[in-house]
């Protein structure tokens, strides 16, 4: 088995139930910083000095959980400016209160500060000419031949266009001739994460004028452009380059030292929302008559990034799930109102997905478990709906798996493959047998009502029951089951620690049938007082029936639950006996006190062709 380097938290710092109440972020953060990386420092006399002082950040590790947070650790250099400032107009967009850390690597930093500032921008661009005397501008000092409205025929060269550059909005300019012009021009430069759209002031030079001066052998000539009914020139140049200003309101972070002119790398560390890692595992199953029980169970990372570009940078992603209480409250470092996390910003259709408090959701890891749990607090889901039972994991520790440079942009998605292991597995078949009773039914003898009884289901189900042999914790996935080439189920492998097991549910077993009835035994009345109340004591005999039709022996597990006091079971079941169940129970109108809820189970190997029927005595208590 190929396995990456396996990282828990606990063996370098001690302390115990780390997914409770420490921030385990916060110790990722403290680990990350004690790792040195090393940045080639650009030489600072070709830059100005807004240039030296402006921070440029590389993501440096990427640390993803499976609610849909991410921790995000970026480095960079600058030279302090002559008041100790370098700045960083990339301001991160959504970062949870508390967790915005920048740290030194050397030098003291005497505070951040997040502001607004105005920043003008020019850039050139070759744009199609889309008047007459713009063709005559872009192709100054060129030899032409004119036609002109009334015959005439002039030769020369194009010695001036009078013409005059007025900047006019984008917006505004240029239509509807230029419109094809403006869309263009609005597509080379997107408007910055960082910067709101109310806040930009987009100006295009738009080039006017009627005249051009036409130098011919007789002399200079002055002729309007409008007068031109054809135009020859060699090699005629058909766009002319233009100017676009843009002023913008952007944000800006500010970090201040001591001294002016030193360099100094940053640390920065934030935790956001949009980027979640989703596992999905394929269980090949051996051929049916394989002299060894060994599946090989692939798992593969599917991630989900709808926070911001990730270019060659190294992922970490983590099974379980850390405490943070303020996840839905925005820094105010990041200058904004209300939380603008990734998802609100991608996918506005989504946004109610993430109004609730999202606390750590509990998962449900008893092995015979497979009935779907409760829903749980539902969580971002960064592009996609995902069952609550795949979104957290509070119960888990902290574990890593160290992924190799990747690169994922926003709203990108990609699937990784994390490892592949044999695991030895074995078939159990499981008759999971719940009752309810329906109080009202449960008159004196006479009244000619009886007691019925609803089977919640009478279905076997065949499941596999995994043992993890590893060294690695499988955290709770989509699991997709196979047999050669043949698909058997996709069910829910839950969370198994190292030496652990687990099972997976594949199919109903066909070819096994289960099937139950009861019969009473006695009825005792007035056989109890309680709280002011008469009630009967009610014995019945419940006996369950299951056969197997297989061509070979199988393991089987019945488990029997019902609302009442189980006596004697026969065959060797195991009686456990607990409190008042609610759901045992249909109309209950007496006291929770009086009853207990039981649970009665067998192990056993079924032959061929075989009937296990064993029965259970037990009373209940009954209002009248």
């Amino acid at each position: 088995m190929s396995a990456p380097a396996r990282f828990d938290f606990r063996d370098r710092f001690l302390i115990p139930g780390i997914q409770g109440q420490w921030p385990a972020v916060l110790v990722l953060f403290v680990l990350l910083g004690c790792r040195q990386a090393t940045f080639p420092s650009s030489a600072a006399a070709a830059e100005t000095p807004e240039n030296a002082a402006r921070l440029e950040l590389k993501t440096e590790r990427v640390i993803v959980f499976k609610d849909g947070y991410c921790l995000i650790v970026k480095r960079g250099d600058a030279v302090t400016d002559e008041r100790g400032e370098i700045h960083l107009d990339e301001v991160p967009d959504a970062a949870v209160l508390g967790s915005f850390w920048a740290t030194p690597r050397e030098g003291r930093m005497i505070g951040m500060v997040a502001g607004w500032v105005e920043v003008t921008r020019r850039e050139e661009k070759d744009l199609p000419c889309l008047e007459t005397i713009e063709v005559l501008k872009a192709n100054l000092g060129k030899s032409c031949m004119v036609h002109l409205r009334d015959d005439a025929r002039l030769n020369g060269v194009i010695q001036s266009v009078l013409t005059q550059e007025t900047p006019v909005p984008v917006s505004e300019s240029l239509r509807p001739a230029l419109e094809p012009a403006v869309r263009f021009l609005s597509s080379v430069r997107a408007t910055p994460a960082n910067t709101s759209a109310e806040s930009v002031d987009s100006r295009i030079h738009a080039v006017s004028g009627t005249h051009f001066v036409l130098r011919t052998e007789e002399g200079d000539v002055l002729i309007p452009a409008a007068e031109i009914r054809r135009l020859t020139v060699r090699d005629m140049q058909t766009t002319l380059a233009r100017t676009m200003t843009t002023k913008e309101r952007t944000k800006r972070l500010t970090f201040r030292f001591a001294e002016p002119g030193q360099r100094r790398e940053l640390m920065i560390a934030y935790f956001r929302p949009g980027l979640r890692w989703i596992p999905t595992y394929r269980i090949q199953l051996p051929e049916a008559d394989a002299a060894q029980k060994m599946a090989e169970i692939a798992m593969q990372a599917e991630l989900i990034n709808e926070a911001e570009d990730l270019i060659d940078t190294p992922i970490d992603i983590v099974v379980g799930v850390p405490n943070f209480r303020f996840r839905t409250v925005p820094s105010p470092l990041v200058l904004e109102q209300t939380l603008r996390d990734a998802l609100q910003q991608a996918a506005p259709q989504l946004s109610n997905q993430f109004r609730n408090d999202l606390s750590n959701a509990l998962f449900t890891q008893r092995a015979a478990e497979f009935r779907s749990p409760q829903p749980a607090v539902a969580a971002e889901s960064a592009g996609i709906d995902l069952p609550p039972e795949l979104t957290a994991a509070s119960t888990q520790e902290l574990f890593v798996y160290n992924l190799p440079k990747f690169s994922l942009r926003k709203g990108e998605r990609a699937a990784i493959p994390i490892y592949t292991t044999q695991a030895p597995y074995r078939d159990v078949y499981t008759w999971d047998v719940q009752v309810k009773r329906a109080d009202i039914a449960t008159a004196p003898s006479g009244s000619g009502v009886e007691s019925p009884l609803t089977l919640s289901t009478n279905e076997v189900w065949r499941q596999i029951q995994l043992t993890n042999t590893g060294a690695m914790p499988w955290t709770t996935g989509a699991a997709l089951i196979m047999q050669g080439g043949q698909p058997l189920a996709q069910e829910l492998l839950t969370y198994t620690s190292p030496k652990g097991a687990c099972r997976v549910p594949v199919t109903v077993a066909v070819d096994v049938r289960g099937s139950m009835n009861t019969e009473e035994i006695e009825r005792q009345l007035q056989a109890l007082t309680w709280d002011g109340n008469r009630y009967a004591k009610i014995r019945q005999r419940a006996t369950l029936e299951v056969t197997s039709f297989k061509q070979q022996p199988i393991p089987l597990e019945i488990s029997f639950r019902f609302g009442g006091r189980a006596e004697q079971a026969s065959d060797g079941g195991k009686i456990t006996l607990a409190p008042y169940r609610d759901d045992d129970w249909n109309q209950y109108r007496g006291s929770q006190a009086v009853n207990n809820s039981s649970t009665v189970r067998w192990a056993l190997n079924l032959e061929p062709a075989k009937t296990f029927q064993p029965t259970v005595d037990y009373h209940f208590y009954a209002r009248h």
